[in-house]
């Protein structure tokens, strides 16, 4: 049986209501956070000191500090940063823990939440939270399974439920659906099964349930897979309503978004703000296509030194 890996300190301390306020959470696929050492369990050899991409621990903390630029970059005009932020394509617990005690974050009160997942690869889905905006109450894993590929591995669906310090529960979905190898439309039935798993769990909460979905569902608004989530659980796609010339990431000189945030309709008069987080530093020149693209950490195996292939996103709610 796989283990919760999560730090649970909210529980201990005297945790108190106060007035309500603004809650910004964020999402961010990272681009292959691993760490240097090999995993018995997933032996990712690519990313090692002798492996194809020589990652090493001079890269790997390049990389933790990248990250957490990012993550204060987030933080609003009262310099608070984000109360959540849900991660796609990290490897392990300790890479979390590890970005926690950056310089950059050890003094704000982040706790983690990770499970191992069968995926191939070894990346899993994860989130960081801050102690005092919110309660941890329960967290598991929603498996992925295919009845069409019974054999086929990707990563869980990470469920977590919170309390506000306004007495709201909040039930956030943390998402990394199966990607496109081998062509959208060839992989489409694995998202469509992603989809059904998450909306079967969803319906399960009842129509009074808050609910956030978070991830890197590789399917933009307008795809299957996102149509039937929102049909069949009652929710709403945040970046249908986003400028259509922007996107979360960018292929062959167009972007998509493929990162998404996706809301229950209940929660839709506490909408704020949703959109990208496109910060001057994130981008660069594209050599191939007019415009920007996000400056990423690896070209094929050599070390860029960015950020992510991926754009954060992010979610203010009254």
């Amino acid at each position: 049986m796989r283990l919760l890996i999560c730090i649970l300190l909210g529980l201990v301390f005297h945790w108190q209501s106060a007035p309500a306020q603004s809650l910004k959470m964020a999402f961010y696929n990272v681009e292959n956070l691993f760490h240097p050492s090999i995993d018995s369990i997933n032996p990712d050899t690519e990313f090692s000191p002798n492996g194809s991409k020589n990652w090493d621990t001079a890269k790997y903390y390049t990389k933790l500090n990248r990250i957490s630029k990012v993550i204060l970059g987030l933080s609003d005009d009262a310099m608070q940063s984000p109360a959540l932020v849900g991660f796609a394509e990290i490897e392990s617990a300790q890479v979390l823990n590890d970005l926690l005690k950056r310089p950059a974050l050890h003094k704000i009160d982040y706790q983690w939440v990770h499970y191992d997942s069968p995926d191939r690869r070894g990346i899993d889905v994860g989130l960081i939270y801050r102690k005092s905006e919110l309660l941890l109450l329960s967290s598991e894993v929603l498996a992925y399974h295919n009845p069409l590929e019974p054999d086929y591995k990707s990563r869980d669906i990470l469920y977590a439920r919170f309390k506000r310090n306004n007495g709201d529960t909040l039930n956030i979905f943390v998402c990394h659906w199966p990607s496109r190898y081998g062509g959208k439309e060839q992989s489409a039935p694995r998202r469509l099964a992603a989809a059904h798993i998450l909306a079967s769990k969803v319906k399960a909460l009842g129509k009074k349930a808050k609910v956030v979905v978070m991830g890197d569902f590789n399917d933009e608004p307008q795809d299957q897979s996102i149509q039937e989530l929102r049909e069949e659980a009652k929710l709403k796609s945040l970046m249908a309503d986003l400028d259509e010339s922007w996107g979360s990431h960018r292929f062959r000189g167009d972007w998509a978004y493929l990162d998404q945030f996706i809301i229950s309709e209940n929660m839709l008069p506490q909408l704020k703000a949703c959109d990208i987080y496109k910060a001057d530093f994130l981008l660069t020149e594209d050599q191939r296509y007019p415009g920007k693209v996000v400056y990423r950490s690896f070209k094929g195996n050599f070390f860029l030194g960015g950020f992510s292939d991926h754009l954060p996103i992010y979610l203010i709610i009254k």
